[in-house]
């Protein structure tokens, strides 16, 4: 059985639900199905090039706002559909896939109504977008992509949610229970010992947080660098910053004064920084289910996470402190606690090992869940 993956994103968007197509791919190949990812972004390309996963350049338009004033447009963007609806039938006929997984919006359109058309299994993963998709679809002159959206999804075979917050969301925007072709499966990462990179001799007996996000308002990151530096000058303490985003000039300007924060930069492989870390940190203000609070868990690292969308189904009190978000005097809490508790770091670290064990391994995931959405007969 061969299964095309289709996966697209704004260029500079480089997270978890970028590098899922991949990791999919290659427990999927493990399994014994033919896997080949499908993407107009270049770094998820790039990725897959690095992980051995068979990969085509894709076709996507980054005009995605269609709403408001921009809903005049509309005739443009059936006219974008129907090109990409004639991409689709080529990438069929080229690859003869038996599946066609999506998970972006136009793709859910083009994609459904090629793969129907040539009865090929259509599924999506929604990576915490529909909720936004679907806002107003029922108000009969608002919205019209999402109304298109909504119809094709009746059409799709199955459509998996990366959280149970997501479903919850999603079903106050439909006004009424989830279809039945609507299910959770969360998210995972394959299990791996990762070697941590050596510590400075400055570093070796302080207590070092870690966030590996983009650098975004969104997530956090201010919030975050407000909260650290609420620590005196004399505790031994650090804040390890992994990633990059549009606003990091931003965030280094805040930080400049202080020599215990240290900005990584993007990281094709944030994991042996984490792994050398005491803490991980995830601040955000948002979030449909984060596959970096998931890496933490295989890790076996404590965790201080907002209490927002999928979060509290990787992280309870066993594994972490949930904080609200957009408060800075309350992350500060929870990381003056662990830093003072070396007892209690320990204790939260085996609950997060015990958490990824029990929920969170990919290859079951991938195993139990993705490849019977694959099998099941129409």
């Amino acid at each position: 059985m061969k299964i095309v993956i289709v996966r697209n994103a704004y260029s500079y968007d480089f997270g978890g639900g970028e590098r899922f197509p991949v990791h999919l791919a290659k427990e999927l190949v493990a399994l014994g199905y033919k896997a080949t990812v499908v993407s107009a972004q270049p770094r998820l390309l790039q990725y897959a090039e690095e992980q051995d996963i068979p990969h085509r350049k894709g076709l996507w338009w980054p005009k995605q706002n269609w709403s408001g004033l921009h809903t005049l447009l509309l005739p443009i963007y059936l006219g974008w559909q129907c090109i990409l609806f004639a991409w689709y039938i080529s990438l069929i006929l080229r690859e003869r896939p038996d599946v066609l997984h999506l998970q972006s919006k136009d793709d859910f359109i083009a994609g459904t109504i090629a793969g129907r058309f040539f009865s090929r299994r259509v599924v999506w993963t929604d990576h915490a977008d529909l909720k936004h998709i679907f806002k107003n679809h029922r108000v009969w002159y608002k919205n019209p992509i999402g109304k298109l959206v909504y119809f094709c999804s009746k059409r799709a075979h199955a459509i998996t949610l990366v959280s149970e917050s997501e479903g919850r969301l999603i079903a106050e925007d439909l006004e009424h229970d989830l279809p039945h072709n609507f299910t959770t499966i969360h998210n995972g990462v394959s299990d791996q010992r990762i070697p941590p990179i050596d510590r400075t001799a400055e570093d070796a007996d302080s207590v070092i947080f870690c966030s590996t996000s983009r650098l975004v308002t969104a997530k956090g990151i201010g919030d975050l660098l407000t909260a650290f530096r609420q620590f005196a000058g004399g505790d031994s303490v650090r804040l390890w910053l992994v990633g990059d985003g549009p606003e990091a000039e931003d965030f280094k300007t805040r930080a400049r004064e202080d020599d215990r924060i240290v900005f990584w930069g993007h990281q094709e492989n944030p994991l042996p920084i984490l792994a050398a870390a005491d803490v991980f940190m995830q601040p955000t203000h948002h979030e449909g289910f984060s596959l970096s609070i998931v890496e933490a868990t295989m890790l076996g690292k404590p965790l201080v996470v907002t209490n927002v969308g999928g979060n509290p189904e990787i992280a309870d009190q066993t594994n972490a402190i949930l904080v609200p978000p957009h408060d800075s005097d309350a992350l500060f809490d929870a990381m003056s606690t662990l830093s003072k508790d070396a007892s209690l770091r320990k204790t939260l670290a085996k609950g997060s090992r015990k958490r990824f064990e029990q929920g969170f391994d990919f290859h079951t995931i991938v195993k139990e869940r993705f490849a019977p959405l694959y099998e099941e007969a129409d």
